[in-house]
């Protein structure tokens, strides 16, 4: 399985609106209200223009199936992600999980920590941060960045990170630190 992440650019403004208005994403976003077409077309423009956030695309063998957002502030990285309807269930939640937190520290080094909020009833992100190295803390979960970019081992054929993408073939484990980078 060949899966990485991609910078969003505005090719992706109807993928992400439509996954934004998924019933199920609805539900379990603490805004639940469903999103206008002119509101998602003028916050996605300025999320590309902002330096403090990216989006991100999560592909598997070639096909989007999952989105990320990092949105920095003074050394926390808050992440919010979602996996399409067709793919839930299936483990995915972890693996973008850990792959946007080696993408960001890449784009972001200044990154001291991530948080994810999640509602309480939302077990299912909740046992997807977990997972992913991430501590509960109350209902937002966190994870100092270079303990967790450290904690992640990527085993199989290739590993690389570089600016536009964060690529991984074969499987991921947890093992021995075999990234490390300078906070």
């Amino acid at each position: 399985m060949n899966n990485y992440l991609r910078t969003a650019t505005k090719a992706d403004m109807d993928l992400l609106f439509e996954w934004a208005n998924d019933p199920q994403v609805r539900k379990k976003s603490f805004s639940t209200q469903k999103i206008s077409y002119e509101e998602h077309k003028k916050w996605f423009e300025d999320l590309l223009k902002d330096k403090k956030r990216k989006q991100y695309i999560y592909m598997v063998d070639g096909k989007a199936i999952g989105q990320a957002r990092v949105g920095l502030d003074k050394g926390t990285a808050e992440i919010s992600y979602s996996i399409c309807a067709a793919k839930r269930g299936l483990g995915f939640g972890r693996s973008l999980l850990r792959m946007v937190c080696l993408q960001a520290k890449q784009d972001f080094p200044e990154i001291l920590k991530f948080i994810g909020e999640v509602k309480p009833e939302n077990e299912v992100s909740q046992k997807a941060f977990l997972s992913a190295g991430f501590q509960a803390k109350k209902y937002t979960y966190e994870a100092l960045a270079e303990k967790i970019v450290s904690k992640i081992y990527w085993g199989g054929v290739k590993f690389s990170i570089n600016s536009r993408s964060c690529t991984a073939f074969g499987r991921m484990v947890e093992g021995a630190a075999s990234i490390r980078q300078a906070g």
